[in-house]
């Protein structure tokens, strides 16, 4: 799963030309936890988005369910889900990596997840746009099993793409898209443990990301 990540980015490196100008009302942090506002890109630009995606149907803004990862294997049948993937609402969201855990409730050691490039990690996503009644646009990352080095660490793993995906990802049909998830081979990845300090959602600061000595 994908329940906190950093997207303090300097600058989006090899997605700086297919993602365009980060949206000016969202800033970077290093512990964005669900229902903060995240920048998500969509074809024509960076949008200012709520984490955790408001279904269409939804009568008010509620925590209750958590909305904020998709299964892939289920996306198209899951109420909250399916409206936004039948209509291709699809968006990238832009992170320096992510956290996961390991251990006991107690005890949880969280550690960081990063691709072994440097480059930045785009997480697959789909949307909902704002409609009226003060319900922002809302956005969810797409999750799927974890395959290579990252199995170690957790059963499923956001849906990470690479720049030469991003048109297809936008473009092609919900069938098209689900093969392309299914089947591509995972990114090199990697992880190393941070401090607890992490697993305060209100600490937010650079060394959330710095390895533990």
């Amino acid at each position: 799963m994908c329940g906190r990540f950093a997207n303090h980015l300097q600058h989006l490196k090899d997605w700086s030309e297919i993602l365009g100008s980060w949206p000016d009302e969202v800033s970077g942090g290093y512990n964005v936890a669900p229902t903060q506002t995240v920048a998500a890109f969509v074809e024509d630009g960076g949008r200012a988005m709520r984490w955790g995606l408001i279904a269409p149907w939804a009568k008010e803004i509620s925590s209750r369910y958590a909305t904020f990862n998709a299964r892939l294997e289920s996306v198209a049948e899951k109420p909250a889900f399916r409206h936004a993937w039948r209509s291709s609402q699809r968006c990238l969201i832009p992170a320096l990596g992510y956290y996961e855990w390991r251990g006991e409730k107690a005890d949880k050691q969280p550690y960081f997840v990063h691709l072994e490039s440097g480059q930045p990690m785009v997480f697959a996503g789909m949307y909902e746009p704002a409609r009226e009644g003060g319900f922002p646009a809302s956005c969810t990352i797409i999750t799927r099993p974890a395959r290579g080095t990252l199995e170690a660490l957790h059963p499923r793993t956001p849906a990470v793409l690479a720049p030469e995906q991003a048109s297809a990802w936008f473009g092609e049909s919900p069938d098209d898209v689900l093969r392309l998830l299914e089947e591509q081979a995972p990114p090199a990845a990697g992880f190393y443990p941070v401090d607890r300090a992490v697993n305060n959602a209100r600490y937010d600061a650079p060394d959330c990301i710095d390895p533990l000595e």
